[in-house]
């Protein structure tokens, strides 16, 4: 088996999330740059009051947890190893985690809207927020780097906003149950095929002014996401991933 000598390691909260793994891999088809998809079961921003999701994975805080992500990786598929992981990326759902709490608001379940948050659990919604908020911020202002066995390596933390499907279908509605999660499997499909037929799809569309807002920096990116409500609505700064990373998309070069 050749193994790249150029690996970046995307963690991910879930399986559909995968399918941007893929578009990054199409988009730099022949480049001897691998980017590979670590599911990390969950949203690892949580782990302090979600630990439940997250007990075998060693470490300390969110880098260390990270790095044990990637080295079970290794160990499972043997497909790359330490010394070839040249950067690594986080990419997570905002859900709406950065408006106020005077926008979350009781309802019958949870419910993500144009505007606010209606939930039957208000107080944990809120608490999540604020962990959220937090353990973000953290990684924004304090984590640009993250050791792989023996080196340093660019780590940067990428969103989806609302989620996945909000940010590259613009589909505000809430998927889920089995009939969401089959809706979901089915965006995801679609989304790869059109990659693949179009080399330019993926990167049109994730550097428009739909998703990307114009920010060309990444700290701006994050403080469009921390504003008022833009945590709800639909944005990402995955376009800045190249360059974030070290290096550029192929038809800038």
């Amino acid at each position: 088996m050749t193994v790249p000598n150029k690996v970046i390691p995307i963690i991910t909260e879930g399986e559909t999330d995968g399918c941007i793994v893929d578009a990054f891999e199409e988009a730099f088809y022949g480049e001897r740059l691998s980017f590979t998809g670590v599911a990390s079961g969950g949203d690892i921003t949580l782990y302090k009051i979600h630990p439940e999701n997250f007990r075998g994975l060693s470490g300390a805080g969110i880098t260390g947890k990270v790095r044990t992500l990637i080295k079970q990786e290794i160990e499972r598929r043997h497909e790359f190893r330490e010394r070839d992981v040249i950067a690594v990326a986080l990419l997570m759902d905002l859900d709406g985690a950065f408006i106020p709490d005077s926008r979350i608001f009781e309802g019958i379940e949870l419910k993500y809207c144009a505007d606010s948050i209606e939930t039957n659990r208000v107080k944990e919604i809120r608490l999540r927020n604020r962990e959220k908020k937090a353990r973000v911020s953290e990684l924004v202002d304090n984590c640009s780097e993250l050791k792989i066995g023996s080196k340093m390596v660019p780590f940067r933390a990428f969103y989806m906003s609302r989620n996945l499907e909000h940010a590259l279908w613009d589909i505000a509605d809430n998927l889920t149950g089995n009939a969401g999660k089959n809706r979901k499997r089915e965006l995801s499909l679609a989304f790869i095929e059109k990659c693949e037929s179009d080399p330019n799809y993926f990167k049109d569309l994730i550097t428009s002014d739909a998703v990307l807002h114009g920010c060309s920096e990444y700290r701006n990116s994050w403080l469009w996401a921390f504003e008022g409500l833009h945590s709800l609505q639909r944005g990402s700064n995955v376009g800045l991933l190249p360059v974030e990373l070290g290096f550029t998309w192929p038809d800038e070069r």
